[in-house]
């Protein structure tokens, strides 16, 4: 992309506040994520971006996501969980090194583990992606979550590119063997630029005489915190196409057996980092490294890591599900045991809730989990969604870790304990994939892009002019207005004033004038609406009546986020560009409203105890989003229904976790 042609609004905005690095690598990425959503040849827009600007979705497209997991079970799964299982119960699952065992890769690879999303055609048991996602919390939750962090790194970000862009050729050739249990990795990260795609400095060299491209990936630009890369495996490595290329591209390499160092070298090292300490982890040098042509898979390297991530976020909130479903089973077993001030720590508000937080937070995960599936699988846009899924999954599995180490102390830390195996993970969950909070400022750009081009483009455009000289170079900072203001008007009044004449006298002004004068015309009767009993509204009838009214609450309030946006745009202006926490913050409201409704969708066509589980972690949410203005009322709330939560859980009858064995924790009294 050209400095003086950035194609997109997020670009035009960067270039026009004088960030032209900034907006060039934005381009890049929005047309890579574009050229991924063409490619998935979805039919519909966004969830998220309708319950916000409308129309609104129906019910029953957010009741398909539990739809989908109830349907879910398969008996290929069962027999994978329980080959997996036997292993670990038989101490043969991981070896003195801590690492994931080829007695327990041989195991499940022989239930068709590693194929199991694979066509059939190709050597897999072609199974959805909905039943993936089962058997993937279902390792998580009992102890064999670096098998789940292996197997859906092969099945998402491995074999979804060659399923997605490969040749028939590429297919029929690798498929079949990375079903049999062949890892394959995909390597993005560099040590030098990190996850920057539009920064990758790898690169390959056409070596006509051979036949090959030639990689050259040394020093910074070895490949880093590369899962499941190993001697002997295939690897789907992202490289220039020229040293100083642009274009980037995707080639699947066949991995030697051993390091290398002579016409050509390689080598294969651990990355040393201490979560997934149980997987394989590795950081990989190429210096003019053969490989065939017929190796590259025809397709923007960025462009596909954007088609496969989609899957790979649902697959991280679907083992996040599991990790905490893991660690209610254990802080359960702790508290119920022992012996606290005035009895057993379980009797106690404080522990309660932590376990309640921890309960909630597993049912979030599956929820948003299944709920980006059954969109994915409808042809729906993931924008949004894709990124509250992973972003919300690792944020709460992190509160849950400190839940369980709240409730169980010292036993949480313990060398031996399953909650210190996954510690380090559930940190790592916030980063991989990327980082959260980032995420949440794309989820905001992505949501926002229509009303942005439809409604706020003429205002960019008017500032954008006023912020470049005859030639279309950008202007000095000193020089540069970023958003219409009085203080700005008394420091350049002819500039202000000619902006300001050419503002009201554009096609866009009024156009966004109508916006405002619709929507708020809207969201008056909306408002009044909001007086008639949730129970009296068709549209919940499916719903049961202590979700109905919260439901109908999130609902409401992401229809208000259109009106937060818009403030914040209005204020900010081309400043927007710089301002990320008004951004994060929208974000993250939009994120906590969206799990609300989820939440209630998906509980509402399970059993109760799942449904009070789901009840206590709404009345969490919504006193974190009331803040230090949290009333009595809510505080009752709270504390009524994670009450509910801790009678089931004493009763045995909590759903989520029955099927779960507890891990013995370490220390046991009385011996």
């Amino acid at each position: 992309m050209s400095d003086e042609s950035p194609t997109s609004i997020s670009a035009q905005a960067l270039k026009a506040a004088g960030d032209l690095a900034q907006a060039e690598d934005v381009a890049v990425l929005e047309q890579a994520a574009d050229a991924a959503s063409r490619h998935l040849a979805t039919t519909r827009s966004s969830l998220i971006e309708r319950m916000i600007y409308g129309p609104k979705p129906a019910i029953k497209e957010l009741l398909s996501g539990v739809d989908n997991m109830k349907q879910s079970v398969t008996s290929e799964a069962s027999s994978i969980l329980q080959a997996g299982l036997s292993c670990l119960q038989q101490g043969e699952a991981f070896g003195e090194d801590e690492k994931i065992t080829s007695v327990l890769r041989n195991a499940v690879a022989k239930e068709g583990a590693y194929g199991f999303t694979v066509p059939t055609q190709y050597g897999g048991q072609g199974k959805r992606y909905s039943e993936f996602a089962c058997l993937m919390e279902n390792f998580a939750a009992n102890g064999l979550g670096a098998l789940s962090v292996e197997i859906s790194g092969q099945l998402t970000i491995g074999s979804s590119a060659l399923l997605g862009y490969g040749t028939e050729a590429q297919k029929s050739k690798y498929l079949p063997v990375i079903s049999g249990g062949q890892l394959i990795a995909f390597a993005l990260t560099e040590v030098g630029v990190g996850v920057n795609a539009k920064r990758v400095k790898a690169y390959v060299e056409d070596d006509k005489e051979n036949a090959c491209w030639r990689l050259f990936a040394e020093g910074e630009c070895n490949k880093l915190y590369i899962t499941s890369a190993t001697h002997g495996g295939l690897m789907a490595i992202v490289a220039r196409k020229g040293k100083d290329s642009k274009e980037l591209a995707l080639f699947v390499t066949e991995l030697p057996e051993e390091d290398i160092d002579g016409e050509f070298s390689f080598y294969c090292q651990s990355s040393n980092v201490t979560a997934f300490q149980q997987n394989i982890n590795s950081r990989i040098h190429f210096k003019n490294f053969p490989i065939p042509y017929e190796q590259e898979i025809l397709g923007n390297g960025v462009e596909v890591l954007f088609y496969c991530l989609r899957m790979g976020r649902c697959m991280l909130a679907a083992q996040a599900a599991g990790f905490q479903r893991m660690m209610a089973a254990d802080a359960v077993n702790y508290a119920a045991q022992r012996e606290g001030v005035g009895g057993k720590v379980i009797k106690h508000e404080l522990p309660r809730l932590a376990l309640a937080k921890i309960l909630g937070g597993a049912l979030t995960a599956q929820a948003l989990s299944h709920l980006a599936l059954a969109q994915d699988q409808n042809k729906v846009d993931l924008a949004g969604l894709r990124d509250v899924t992973k972003s919300a999954s690792a944020h709460y599995l992190l509160g849950s870790l400190i839940a369980c180490e709240r409730v169980m102390g010292g036993r949480s830390l313990d060398k031996g304990s399953r909650i210190s195996d996954i510690r380090a993970t559930a940190h790592a969950f916030g980063i991989v994939e990327g980082e959260d909070d980032l995420i949440r400022l794309g989820m905001v750009r992505d949501l926002t892009k229509s009303f942005t081009e439809s409604y706020m483009a003429g205002l960019l455009a008017l500032l954008q002019r006023a912020n470049t000289d005859k030639n279309g170079r950008s202007v000095a900072k000193e020089k540069r207005i970023l958003k219409l203001s009085l203080g700005h008007f008394f420091k350049s009044p002819i500039r202000m004033s000619n902006l300001l004449l050419s503002l009201v006298m554009s096609a866009g002004f009024w156009r966004l004038l109508g916006w405002i004068t619709r929507n708020s015309a809207l969201s008056l009767i909306d408002r009044c609406a909001q007086w008639l009993p949730s129970r009296l509204i068709k549209r919940y009838s499916s719903i049961p009546s202590p979700l109905k009214p919260h439901l109908r609450f999130a609902e409401y309030q992401l229809r208000q986020c259109r009106w937060h946006y818009f403030k914040i745009s209005a204020a900010y202006q081309l400043e927007l560009t710089q301002a990320q926490l008004p951004l994060q913050q929208l974000g993250k409201r939009i994120e906590t409203l969206v799990c609300i409704a989820a939440l209630c969708a998906h509980a509402s066509q399970l059993d109760e105890s799942t449904q009070r589980i789901a009840l206590a972690k709404i009345e969490i949410l919504r006193s974190e989003l009331e803040g230090n203005s949290m009333s009595v009322k809510r505080m009752e709330s709270v504390r009524s229904s994670v009450k509910e939560v801790a009678e089931d859980i004493l009763k045995e009858e909590c759903s989520l976790i029955q099927s779960i064995k507890a891990q013995p924790f370490a220390h046991p009294w009385g011996e």
